[in-house]
């Protein structure tokens, strides 16, 4: 396989499964827009690392576009996200305290949030624009783009195209370490590692077990910086909730306990976090 094989491969993976999972995704049915989302993410990973490898305007192109789904469908499943969390967590506090309608609100305001999002989506993917989409992503796949330059080199390419990506994470992390705690740049260098992540997966075919074991590494950093990234998101919305419920004549206790318990998980996700990015950005990089 030449190294565009090896990429056109995986994206061609990822246009399967958004492609399959459409009508799931109009009817919400369970972790059919996650999967999506997902697949969405991989592809535009895939092509920001190989790059390289294709032709400029076309990449950029088709990333642009597979960014504006990503966002319509990271609405609907944040909000499903969060109120999952945020009900799981209140179920850990004393059942005897008296905080008032805590569960009913977050659940009416999430509810109310995924449904607004999700039809959003809907809409969005009844347009002309969604339908482009899918017709780009499927030209690519069916006739890959690939540069003149490209043409002929083979898999022993893309270490070294990674490695670039890899290197970017090393300088998100080393610019997040400045500041200790700023959480947009903790997020940013999470999404780095989620880029490292997925092209590591995609590399597997033709690297084997070393390219799992980057992906593992990656994938353990991408879930402690979720966790970190997820206090804070939950924490900013707690803050809202309270509010409206202070306006309401509503007890706040609760609201304010919840947000005592992302302040606790929070230190330790970061910690977990950066012993994971130290870890992944130790490893040997991969070699043909």
């Amino acid at each position: 396989m030449s190294a565009a094989d090896v990429v056109v491969d995986y994206l061609r993976q990822q246009a399967d499964v958004i492609a399959g999972r459409a009508e799931d995704v109009l009817a919400d049915a369970p972790d059919a827009v996650h999967r999506s989302r997902v697949a969405t993410r991989r592809s535009r990973s895939a092509l920001r690392t190989f790059t390289a490898l294709f032709r400029k305007r076309r990449v950029r192109e088709l990333r642009d576009e597979l960014a504006w789904h990503a966002d319509h469908l990271g609405a609907p499943r944040d909000a499903e996200v969060l109120k999952e969390r945020l009900l799981t967590a209140l179920d850990t506090l004393p059942a005897e305290a008296s905080f008032g309608p805590v569960a009913e609100r977050l659940s009416a305001s999430l509810d109310d949030t995924h449904a607004r999002a999700h039809a959003s989506l809907v809409e969005s993917m009844r347009t002309p624009r969604y339908a482009d989409v899918r017709a780009q992503l499927a030209r690519f796949v069916a006739e890959p783009p690939v540069r003149g330059s490209a043409r002929s080199l083979g898999v022993e390419a893309l270490p070294g195209l990674l490695d670039r990506a890899v290197d970017r994470v090393r300088r998100l992390t080393e610019r997040a370490a400045e500041t200790g705690e700023d959480a947009h740049r903790w997020h940013e260098a999470r999404k780095g590692a989620k880029a490292a992540r997925y092209c590591s997966e995609a590399l597997v075919p033709a690297f084997g077990d070393d390219a799992r074991a980057l992906a593992e590494a990656w994938e353990r950093v991408t879930e402690a910086l979720g966790e970190y990234q997820d206090t804070v998101v939950a924490e900013a919305y707690l803050a809202t909730e309270a509010v409206r419920a202070h306006e309401a004549g509503e007890p706040t206790d609760g609201y304010l306990a919840l947000i005592a318990v992302e302040l606790g998980l929070r230190d330790d996700s970061l910690r977990l976090g950066r012993a994971a990015l130290d870890a992944a950005l130790d490893l040997a990089p991969l070699r043909p």
